[in-house]
């Protein structure tokens, strides 16, 4: 199961998840929650958590728009793990080697892919001033 499918079997069931600081809380009806989804949700908690999480902040770009600090955080440390970014000729958001990425920056990039997009818009000059 991917986070977004355990995000998608939790709303189905009636399961409420939320997020208290580092806690993925879980309020779940009488006998709805299987052994495989507990199982589940333990696995993907840190995707979870990128998933739930509000934004803790917000940053804005030199000359440019307002964005939630954890879509900054995820482009640096994907450029830093050297993970190359694109917005294709559709203006899609693209990322190599796929098959690296861990399920955390997944449902990160998930959550923030039109922010991404919008961060690789811009040129370097704008992101050194938030690092």
């Amino acid at each position: 199961m991917t986070a977004d499918e355990v995000l998608t079997a939790c709303c189905q069931a009636g399961i409420v998840l939320t997020v208290d600081g580092d806690a993925l809380e879980v309020d779940a009806p009488a006998g709805v929650l299987t052994p495989e989804l507990r199982d589940a949700l333990t696995r993907l908690k840190p995707a979870l958590l990128v998933l739930l999480a509000p934004p803790r902040a917000f940053v804005t770009l030199k000359h440019g728009p307002t964005l939630p600090i954890e879509a900054i955080e995820l482009a640096i440390n994907l450029e830093e793990r050297g993970f190359r970014m694109r917005v294709d000729q559709h203006e899609q958001f693209q990322i190599e080697p796929a098959a690296a990425l861990t399920e955390t920056d997944r449902a990160g990039i998930r959550r923030w892919r039109l922010h991404l997009s919008t961060i690789l818009s811009y040129d370097a000059d704008a992101l050194e001033a938030v690092q």
